[in-house]
């Protein structure tokens, strides 16, 4: 019997996509764009990605255990569709690679400025390409493993109760931000990752109401975002947070103990885990559909080929603005993509039904 996703699996991946680097400057965005009570525009664009996951789920319901690549396929000639599989793979790849290395960039910059960043890199895509050899039932498993190395940093949240103080809120609902609308784009680049389910859709047991475990990854992602974004706002007053860069890494500063100096260094390196799993997750859906094209390919070798291309242009950005520019792009784009493929694939389905299920290319 072929191995399937367990829906536990299934959740902790998407948690840990979606899970990234953005969410420490989160609250300095939430109090730039939205101003006072801020941490409501989590709500706001967690109830958007909830909107996005139900059009998954419909796609899902629809193609009934079909990969999206069969329904393109179905509708879609083979010459339109090959151009636009090598733009999703370079797409996909070279998000997984600058998200990761912003990580880096980010990691060096902590806590260790003398490091070459290539060296880190190249160790980082190591750990990728040795996961991403393993198979998507495995970076599931390791995805696991991950998350419990993890969960328990959320209990440092009630180490900050008590410096917070309701009067920094403030009864006033979004005054002092601008440019809410951009800001919410440039926010919801915190939430995106759950696209990638869309890609997991054959490799699940369709027994089983899987894509509740798409919906439960949103769930703790949101929960943990409102509590940490909220929390900031009673711990820092508005225009500290407006000018804090890493909002995260300054109250984890805030945690001391006696034995260990500079703790906030060791407690960013936790974050190493999801990095690892989001980038893998992404250069997983790029083999994947670079395999539509190839599809007699050796797809250890395809790994390595992706990996290292997308790690040479990631070489462009040498600097951590510069990198920080790329990967704003990029989100923008996931957005994009996070929205419409899902709507092109419903668009597509439809038309099929109404032809009575029969190939039209």
């Amino acid at each position: 019997m072929k191995e399937r996703l367990y829906p536990r699996h299934i959740a902790i991946m998407l948690h840990m996509a979606q899970t990234g680097v953005i969410a420490f400057s989160l609250a300095r965005l939430a109090a730039n764009y939205y101003g006072t009570n801020g941490w409501i525009s989590i709500l706001i664009l967690g109830a958007v990605a909830t909107f996005n996951i139900f059009l998954i789920s419909i796609v899902n319901r629809m193609g009934e255990g079909q990969s999206i690549f069969t329904i393109l396929e179905r509708s879609i000639p083979r010459w339109i569709l090959m151009p636009m599989y090598v733009l999703m793979m370079a797409f996909l790849a070279m998000l997984g690679s600058v998200i990761g290395k912003f990580y880096i960039f980010l990691f060096q910059l902590i806590a260790f400025p003398t490091a070459s960043s290539l060296i880190l890199n190249i160790a980082f895509d190591v750990l990728i390409f040795l996961l991403l050899i393993k198979g998507i039932y495995n970076i599931g498993k390791a995805a696991t493993i991950f998350f419990c190395l993890l969960i328990w940093m959320i209990w440092l949240l009630f180490v900050f109760s008590g410096d917070f103080e309701f009067v920094r809120l403030t009864p006033f609902l979004f005054k002092g931000g601008e440019h809410m609308l951009v800001g919410s784009v440039h926010m919801y680049s915190a939430f995106v990752g759950y696209e990638l389910s869309l890609f997991l859709i054959p490799y699940v047991d369709r027994r089983k109401k899987w894509m509740k475990s798409v919906y439960i990854a949103n769930a703790m992602t949101v929960t943990i975002y409102v509590t940490y974004v909220l929390l900031s706002f009673g711990f820092f007053s508005l225009d500290q947070l407006k000018h804090t860069m890493f909002p995260a890494l300054n109250m984890l500063a805030y945690v001391q103990l006696p034995i260990i100096e500079r703790l906030e260094n060791l407690l960013f390196s936790f974050f190493l885990f999801p990095s690892i799993i989001t980038c893998t997750l992404y250069m997983w859906s790029a083999r994947e559909s670079l395999l539509q094209i190839i599809p007699r390919a050796n797809s250890r070798l395809l790994a390595v080929l992706i990996i290292f291309a997308s790690f040479m242009i990631s070489t462009i950005p040498d600097t951590f603005m510069k990198i920080g520019d790329w990967l704003t792009f990029m989100t923008y784009c996931q957005i994009i993509f996070a929205f419409g493929l899902p709507l092109l694939l419903i668009i597509l389905l439809i038309f099929q039904k109404s032809k009575g299920g029969k190939s039209l290319v």
